[in-house]
């Protein structure tokens, strides 16, 4: 199948809840404040360089604050909010001014850029996270002065690297070279950068990144996705799981911009390993290195949900399959939601899918080697551990929003479901599609398309691997179903209507300790666990705290409701729920599944909550 191709930022707008959730976190959470917040995201090392790249804390903060801006640029325009926009322009201004004269954006005084003594770097790291809140900037604003700055950048990059490896690495199998391997995203800049412009040297830098990466002598700390670790099928993934997870998207363009037979083979393998460690909620565990297998109670980190879901979204760009629309899914409307406070005034670092409580005083495995807990409370910033999850979360509702619609060809894409509007043209003609639906709480979607004038094209749905059948009604049009998408063509005039319904069943899918979660369309379902918070820490401004969670009555978590495999949808029932804000279903979810003298309500709406249940099997 061809590639896909995305749209650009503006053409896409979320309406409902995902419009709702994204004002909120602004007017009301964290993703507006947080350099208020956290002094990780005020410090400006683009702007105040630092003048040595050995040091692994060095870098840190231009991580923060590049990611923290990156995802307000997005959640500002998306929000259509004037107040945010406005302050954006000026965030963004300032960063432009850091540009010097042979257009170095970075983090590093003259006497240390590009400068790769054996160990710790974080040249191209910092790099990229400047560069990518820029180009974001640009295709929101249409301001061709971020995008000729970032090119310009950019070629001064390259040219330093010309026939110079990057990835240069300590004999040491055991030093610390965090930002160095984070360095390999800064194919993300390249890769955006090549599908604006069309500039072969961009492709050809981001090539060989992939090479050079992969010539560094294994083992080196997070070297999952080299290539010759790829290969061993006894090896499976141990690294830090961030790094793991957003190798993945530099290894998927790498591959299948190249056609190199060895990297897609990595890449297909990269994938059957990644699935022995993805929990039912769609995340990776790990905390913070992967280990283990995915038990219900195992940590994750929320900066590997964003990083795995940008992957996945790369995968559905370059691969079209619709199992990563389903895995894009699962992560957005599961893990993601069960990660943060519905009001956007916290997250917790570390998560599990059966969360008996969030306390900073519960240690996890990073934490028996540093003398302290603190990743499985509630906080805005996390500045005790890394202000490193806080800014990642801003992204990742933005970057589900950016694929919702791909382009195939001369046809349009629905690849991920949920109420937007999409504004583009089609054959010269300017075409606005609206997709309005609850899902995933209902799985019912109305699609109206207006084009200016009548225009023929193909729309595409993804059906959802968990849909047994959609039902779909748009008079007068062609549809077939093949390679998992529906495919409706016919000359649209303005006003016309597709209709789609989702059928599904209620399933359950296994943990290694032989319980099983419960779904219902895209939607896990988890038992709520009554819970206290008790503030902990306080913050500058009103109403911001970090928080250890606990039962109000521990006797509930230790209530396990067993499934009944010989009932019909294992003795559940669907319960809509009457009377819920629209705009905030995570508030009071208004579809429940209801037996055994109990509730389960979608993951995404609890705070505590058991998500593993035994099954008594027929």
């Amino acid at each position: 199948m061809t590639p896909f191709r995305p749209f650009l930022l503006h053409e896409i707008k979320p309406k409902g809840w995902f419009l709702a959730q994204i004002r909120r976190d602004l007017e009301d959470g964290f993703a507006s404040r947080l350099d208020t917040l956290s002094p990780h995201a005020s410090r400006d090392l683009f702007k105040h360089r630092i003048a040595s790249s050995q040091d692994q804390l060095a870098w840190w903060d231009s991580e923060t604050r590049g990611n923290w801006l990156w995802g307000y640029v997005m959640a500002a325009y998306l929000s259509d909010l004037p107040d945010h926009i406005a302050r954006v322009k000026i965030l963004m201004d300032d960063l432009l001014a850091t540009q010097d004269d042979d257009g170095y954006i970075g983090i590093y005084s003259p006497e240390w850029r590009y400068q790769h003594p054996a160990g710790e770097n974080g040249e191209l790291w910092g790099q990229s996270r400047a560069l990518l809140p820029m180009l974001a900037y640009y295709e929101w604003s249409g301001d061709k002065r971020y995008l000729d700055a970032v090119e310009k950048a950019v070629a001064l990059t390259m040219s330093h690297y010309h026939e110079k490896p990057v990835f240069v690495r300590s004999d040491d199998p055991l030093a610390n070279i965090t930002g160095l391997t984070h360095g390999f995203c800064y194919m993300d800049v390249v890769e955006w950068l090549y599908r604006i412009t069309k500039k072969a040297d961009y492709r050809a830098f981001g090539i060989w990144l992939l090479d050079d990466f992969n010539r560094m002598a294994i083992p080196f700390p997070n070297d999952d996705l080299a290539n010759a670790n790829l290969m061993d099928t006894h090896r499976p993934f141990s690294g830090h799981a961030v790094h793991t997870v957003e190798h993945l998207r530099g290894l998927i363009w790498g591959a299948t911009t190249s056609q190199n037979p060895t990297h897609l083979e990595g890449m297909k393998r990269a994938f059957h390993k990644l699935g022995y460690f993805q929990s039912p909620s769609g995340a990776v565990v790990g905390d913070e290195s992967i280990h283990g297998l995915p038990m219900p109670d195992i940590g994750y980190e929320y900066c590997t949900l964003t990083e795995l879901l940008m992957s996945l979204c790369g995968a559905m760009e370059h691969l079209g399959e619709t199992r990563f629309g389903d895995m894009v899914e699962t992560i957005a409307f599961n893990s993601a939601q069960g990660a943060r406070f519905s009001d956007g005034k916290g997250i917790s670092y570390l998560t599990s899918d059966t969360r008996l409580s969030a306390t900073n005083a519960r240690p996890d495995s990073y934490s028996y080697m540093h003398g302290h807990g603190g990743r499985f409370k509630y906080s805005p910033t996390h500045d005790d551990i890394a202000c490193c999850c806080n800014p990642n979360s801003i992204r990742l509702l933005p970057h589900t929003i950016s694929r919702m619609w791909l382009r195939h060809d001369e046809s349009i894409v629905a690849m991920l479901y949920g109420a937007c509007e999409l504004n583009t043209t089609i054959h010269g003609i300017e075409v606005k599609i609206e997709e309005k639906t609850d899902y995933p709480f209902n799985n019912a979607i109305t699609f109206t398309i207006s084009p200016e004038q009548d225009v023929e094209f193909e729309l595409m749905l993804r059906k959802p691997k968990w849909a047994k059948h959609g039902h779909i009604t748009c008079p007068n049009a062609k549809i077939e179903e093949k390679s998992d998408f529906y495919h409706i063509r016919k000359v649209w005039q303005h006003g016309d209507t597709v209709k789609i319904v989702f059928t599904a069943d209620i399933r359950l899918i296994p943990y290694p300790n032989d319980e099983y979660s419960l779904h219902y369309g895209a939607l896990q379902f988890a038992l709520p666990i009554a819970h206290n918070m008790t503030a902990i820490k306080s913050y500058p401004i009103e109403n911001f705290h970090d928080y250890d969670i606990t039962p109000q009555h521990i006797a509930d978590a230790y209530h396990i409701p067993i499934l009944d495999e010989s009932q019909p949808n294992y003795g559940l029932s669907i319960k809509e729920v009457a009377g819920t804000n629209a705009d905030y279903p995570w508030d009071v979810p208004p579809v429940q599944l209801a037996g055994y003298e109990t509730t389960f309500i979608p993951f995404g709406g609890t705070v505590l909550r058991r998500a593993s249940f035994p099954l008594k099997k027929s």
